[in-house]
């Protein structure tokens, strides 16, 4: 189904932080069985929780500063990032992928350029990451979505095929994914076959293939599916919920659980990947301000309160 190509950009950013934050939540499972209704009051409840991780505070550096510089500017990156990195803290493929999805977003286009900007940004951010195949196979993943090119039955082999198909533990994972989802498998069989060695830095973004491409249609599903793997169930969700929330744009997103980060004001987010898009697009002038808050849009001859400034 086709979708704005702002609504993807909104769902990519918002399906990320939506997963980040379920996932910090703990693994009761009683509270994965809640209906939509409820699952939304409790995202609400617990919406304020101090996150652990600090993938998506970096994201959101990453598209302010794309924002700002109207390109991928190292120096930007680095003095607006460094102190969101706690010191000798060890870096993930997997979290690596969370921190760049901007930049996956702003160079989506081209796909030679989109592997330069994102090896060269996981590189630069997190040096110690290690290898970025990872990193370069959900942002293309991403960027396969947002231009309506993402197919769930041959989006596997056209990442192999992205990936020149090196032979590495991570696209030996992503066959075993391909494998099993051709198969039918069911989600114990999958944790258990791609965490029978559970060292490897990309297994959570395995883990979200498969999370997201088993019902690719149902952010919520995929999502839930997600936090049950219960393997690093932040990093899992966050890059579910960024695959799932591409393709499904911000509409596929549950409504309850939208208005629930806006009674929060968890909605920011929107409002940066507006920005971002309109930077991309050029029509975004990045020497001024522009705040929100201060417009007020409601059709003609109509009063219309505003929700939380969206």
């Amino acid at each position: 189904m086709q979708y704005s190509l702002l609504n993807r950009f909104r769902g990519a950013l918002l399906g990320s932080v939506l997963g980040e934050m379920k996932g910090s939540q703990g693994q009761d499972q009683n509270r994965l069985e809640l209906s939509p209704v409820r699952l939304s009051e409790e995202i609400a409840t617990n919406i304020e929780i101090n996150l652990q991780l600090p993938w998506n505070d970096i994201a959101v550096s990453c598209a302010q500063s794309l924002i700002r510089c109207g390109r991928l500017d190292l120096k930007d990156l680095v003095r607006h990032n460094y102190y969101l990195l706690p010191e000798n803290m060890s870096v993930s493929c997997s979290e690596a992928a969370i921190a760049t999805l901007p930049v996956g977003l702003f160079f989506h286009e081209h796909e030679v350029t989109l592997q330069q900007k994102l090896t060269i940004a996981a590189s630069t951010l997190m040096p110690d990451c290690g290898n970025s195949l990872g990193v370069l196979a959900v942002g293309y993943a991403i960027a396969q979505a947002l231009t309506e090119k993402l197919h769930p039955l041959s989006l596997i082999p056209q990442i192999l095929t992205y990936l020149d198909d090196v032979q590495t533990p991570f696209t030996q994972q992503l066959s075993i994914v391909q494998t099993e989802l051709t198969h039918g498998a069911g989600l114990e069989k999958v944790v258990n076959q791609l965490c029978r060695n559970s060292n490897h830095s990309t297994t959570p973004i395995a883990l979200a293939f498969y999370c997201f491409l088993s019902t690719p249609q149902d952010f919520r599903l995929s999502l839930l599916r997600a936090l049950r793997t219960n393997y690093h169930p932040q990093t899992t969700a966050a890059l579910t919920g960024a695959l799932s929330g591409a393709y499904n744009s911000l509409l596929g997103i549950p409504l309850g659980w939208r208005i629930a980060c806006d009674r929060n004001n968890k909605l920011e987010v929107i409002q940066l990947a507006e920005r971002l898009l309109a930077v991309w697009s050029g029509v975004y002038d990045t020497s001024t301000t522009y705040d929100s808050d201060q417009v007020a849009i409601a059709a003609p001859r109509v009063i219309q309160p505003r929700l939380g400034g969206y």
